[in-house]
Formats: structure tokens, sequence, C-alpha cells
């Protein structure tokens, strides 16, 4: 328990600091509203029975608690679609009836031991139906400014979001300039060999134009202004990937493909379905006949959905120069925003990725 705790204070002591600073400026707006209305009762009042400093660290671990369990529970993660709306209202009607039990039975017992001393003090606490009605509004302020706090945190997030991507194209594009060959020269290469290979072996040649036409791809020849391609585009040479690996491995390769293309004027981002395609390739076993990759392609007018599913491979692994899971990620979320879910599911022996992207229609 002791462990957990501390562990829990090492993440996110960044966070509650910053919430006691937000609880104090709070605090401080009040305290001086209520000194310029009324300074003597302000000063009894904030200082209560227990002293001034003792009140203001009760209200700031309360305002703390209550704006983290707000913010970090239920706001951000119904933003971020980890938790459903229902179960957070649920959850936040439970928490602020909780709250309220405790803050009227402190309530009362603040205005019995007043009402002790009232020869000494004359009586400062609010009637008990209107401190019912302050609490209520109290606690639509702290809604209120907790959800104001997580938009910011929101914002700030997708922001981040937006410079690492950015970040990681930068530095993937200096890394393609530093083993770039010039395009034209290895084009024209490639060409000659062709040449020369199709008249000893058609196979190797035209492994070797599938090669050609594959990285004129790559370098975004069928982009178009949007920085979409379209998807027959990106189908024709993720089949091209599968029968160049098809070949290197003898045609010995298990492979399921299927597609059902309603829709032929779909667009994607380019390389998405490829990338996904070359890391079973390169990261698993499709020796297996009872274990083939599975891939299954579907467009409609306002959807495309793919499926990839594979054998997870023994041993070493090769050396991937892709974009990554986590980047295709982040590129589908900044591209289409909620109308995209890309999801992993992996166990000991299988490796699944599941790619949803609706159309506006």
């Amino acid at each position: 328990m002791l462990k957990a705790t501390l562990n829990f204070f090492r993440a996110n002591y960044k966070r509650l600091a910053l919430l006691a600073l937000f609880s104090l400026v709070i605090y401080g707006s009040f305290l001086l509203l209520s000194y310029v209305t009324n300074p003597t009762q302000t000063a009894r009042v904030f200082a209560g029975r227990t002293g001034f400093f003792f009140n203001t660290l009760i209200y700031v671990i309360e305002s703390v608690i209550t704006h983290y369990i707000l913010i970090f529970g239920l706001i951000l993660p119904v933003m971020r679609k980890q938790r459903s709306f229902g179960s957070a209202v649920i959850i936040g009607l439970l928490f602020f009836l909780v709250k309220f039990a405790y803050d009227h039975t402190f309530f009362l017992m603040e205005r019995a031991a007043q009402a002790r001393d009232m020869a000494a003090y004359p009586p400062a606490v609010l009637p008990e139906d209107k401190m019912k009605w302050v609490l209520i509004m109290s606690y639509v302020f702290i809604l209120i400014a907790s959800f104001s706090a997580a938009l910011l945190i929101e914002w700030v997030h997708k922001g981040r979001e937006r410079i690492m991507l950015e970040k990681d194209k930068t530095e993937a594009e200096l890394k393609a300039l530093k083993h770039q060959i010039n395009p034209h020269f290895l084009f024209n290469s490639l060409s000659f060999i062709y040449g020369k290979v199709i008249k000893l072996d058609k196979e190797t040649a035209d492994s070797i134009l599938m090669l050609a036409n594959i990285m004129r791809y790559a370098l975004g020849k069928n982009t178009r202004i949007d920085g979409t391609v379209n998807i027959m585009d990106e189908l024709e040479h993720l089949k091209n990937v599968i029968e160049i690996n098809q070949r290197r491995h003898n045609h010995q390769l298990n492979i399921r493909y299927e597609e059902q293309i309603d829709d032929q004027s779909t667009s994607i981002v380019p390389l998405v379905l490829i990338t996904l395609v070359e890391n079973a390739f390169k990261h698993g076993d499709l020796h297996d006949p009872a274990h083939p990759l599975r891939i299954r392609i579907n467009t409609c007018v306002d959807e495309l959905t793919f499926d990839i599913s594979n054998k997870k491979g023994k041993g070493l692994k090769e050396l991937s120069n892709g974009i990554g899971l986590h980047n295709i990620g982040q590129q589908l979320n900044l591209t289409y925003g909620n109308r995209s879910t890309f999801f992993v599911d992996e166990d000991e022996t299988h490796f699944n990725v599941s790619l949803k992207i609706t159309f506006p229609v």
C-alpha cells in the first residue's frame, strides 16, 4: 500500500502540484472578495475553530482530490473515449453525493460548536436550508472549473502530439535524405537491369519491375493535394509487396487475402496498409498452413475496414525502418480524428490489427 502510494505521487506530483496551486488561487480569490465586503467576519469564518492555516490546508487537500478525480478519472477519459459518458455521469453523481454528505455533516458539526460558544462568538454559519444551496452551487462551480481545466489539458496534449508527429516526420525525412539515391538514377538502373534480365528470367525481371513501381509509389508519385491516395493504388502496391515476398520464399508462404471494394473512389493516407502488411512479413511466421497470414479489406461509400492477423515468428526479428504502429495511430488520429479507430491485439502466438475509417457522406 505504501509503495503504491509513493509510486502514485512520483508519477503524478506535477499534476498534484498544479492542482494545489489552482486550488490556492480559487481559495485566495474567495478570501479576497469576502475580506473586501466584511473584514472582521472574514477573518473569523476563514480561521474557524482550528485556525487559518489548518483550514486552508484541509481545503487544498479536499480540492486537489476532487479536481483530480473529476479531471483525470472522469472528464479526460470520456474525451479520449476510454470511459463511456453514462458511467462517468453515474460515478460523478455518486462522488458528489458522498462529498455533499461529508460537507453537510461538517457544516452541522461547525454550527453545533458555534451554538455552544454563542456568548463569545455571534453565529457566523448560514442557516441549514441556505447552506444546502450554497454547497450545490459550489459543486456546479467545481464541475465547471474541472471541465475547463480538462479542456486546457487536452488542448495541450493534442498540441504535443502534433509536435511529436511533425518531429518524427522530420527525422524520417532526414534519414531518407541521408540514404537516398537519386531516384532517376535508380529507376534508370532498374530499367537497364530489367531489360537485361527479361531475356534470361522473366519472373526475376517482373520482380524488378514490381520493385521499381513500389519505390516510385513510396516516393509519393500518386499522392493527391490532401496527402491521400486512391484505395486502388494502395491495394495495387500492397499486392505487389505480397507477390515479391512470395517470390522471395518460393511461394511457400501461407496467405489468405480477401477484399470487397464497393467504392473504388475511397482515398486513404498512403503506405498505411502496406506498412501493416510489411510488419507481418518481417515479424510473422507465415510457413504454418494452419495459421496463415489473413488480410481482409472492405470499402463502401462511408467506411473502410482493414483487418490483418498473423502468427508470431520465433527468434530474432528483422529490423524495421517503417514509421511504426505508434506513428500510424498518430497519423490516422491527426488525419481522421474520431472518424478512425486503430486497434492492436496480441497474445502469446498471434498478432492482430484492426483499422476502421468512416467518411462523411
